[in-house]
């Protein structure tokens, strides 16, 4: 699989749709699909009832700086599913259109060994083998 490059990021990220749970600091869990991944964080869209629900006040027109949130994935690998939990904060949102919006997220926190699932998922991703 082929990397994607950003300017901003300083690692890799690879093209993967995940569906994963953003679990708010209210305890709002929200299933969402991942763009991309990397060892720092993810990329995914969403809608405005999701963007809404993240940032009441707008996630297009207030700071996005303070937004903390869980992660809750199953990355499939090696004949197995493995659950992987990051704590992260919001670095990123864009409006894509009225109805999408695209944000990133960057790890701050594991839990669970998920630094080193997610440093095998990776692994996995550069290699070309995942499914």
């Amino acid at each position: 699989m082929k990397p994607m490059h950003n300017e901003r990021r300083q690692t890799l990220r690879y093209p993967v749709v995940l569906d994963i749970d953003l679990v708010l600091e209210d305890g709002t869990i929200l299933p969402v699909k991942t763009l991309n991944i990397s060892h720092n964080g993810l990329q995914f869209s969403c809608d405005s009832i999701i963007a809404n629900e993240i940032e009441p006040r707008g996630i297009h027109s207030h700071s996005t700086d303070h937004l903390k949130m869980k992660v809750v994935a199953t990355f499939p690998m090696d004949d197995e599913n493995k659950k992987f939990y990051a704590s992260c904060q919001v670095i990123a949102a864009r409006r894509l259109s009225q109805e999408n919006f695209l944000l990133g997220l960057e790890f701050y926190d594991f839990e669970k060994s998920s630094d080193k699932v997610l440093k095998n998922y990776i692994e996995l991703l550069s290699s070309g083998k995942s499914g």
